[in-house]
């Protein structure tokens, strides 16, 4: 979908009269199933600009130099964990510090919590896995008002 270039802000795709600028998501997830599962499930939202990488450090670089509309980090990667990059991008006033951001993880505890970890509350968004189409698509619209 993306092929790492910024298309700039005048980017957009035209549905009938209006333009719509992309929706630029991050997705970090060393699973290349899930990573391939996000990007079939996005395949068709509307105006959809999807960087997708495997480890918590290529994310972090990207977001302290790309500005998107929504983050989305796997609890567990190599190099640096999801919570620690929410941790880091919200404590540092990143460019992306205020972007909504989804921790994607196996470990929900009954509360749709992750038991034993407190920076996860940082998440906008904790959805489990395995990724349910639905659930995923509408966090995704009501995380960006799409």
């Amino acid at each position: 979908m993306d092929d790492g270039g910024d298309a700039g802000p005048d980017a957009g795709t035209v549905f009938g009269r209006v333009q719509i600028r992309p929706l630029r998501i991050l997705v970090a997830d060393d699973d290349e199933i899930n990573r391939a599962i996000v990007e079939h499930l996005l395949q068709d939202h509307p105006a959809t600009e999807l960087t997708l990488v495997e480890d918590g450090r290529r994310a972090l670089e990207l977001a302290q130099t790309r500005r998107f509309d929504l983050l989305i980090f796997d609890l567990n990667m190599p190099h640096i964990n999801g919570d620690r990059l929410i941790r880091h991008l919200k404590a540092s006033q990143s460019l992306n510090a205020s972007c909504p951001m989804i921790l994607f993880t196996a470990a929900v505890d009954g509360s749709g919590g992750i038991a034993g970890n407190r920076a996860s509350m940082l998440a906008d968004m904790i959805l489990p896995k395995p990724i349910r189409a639905a659930a995923f698509l509408e966090a995704i619209n009501r995380l960006t008002g799409r």
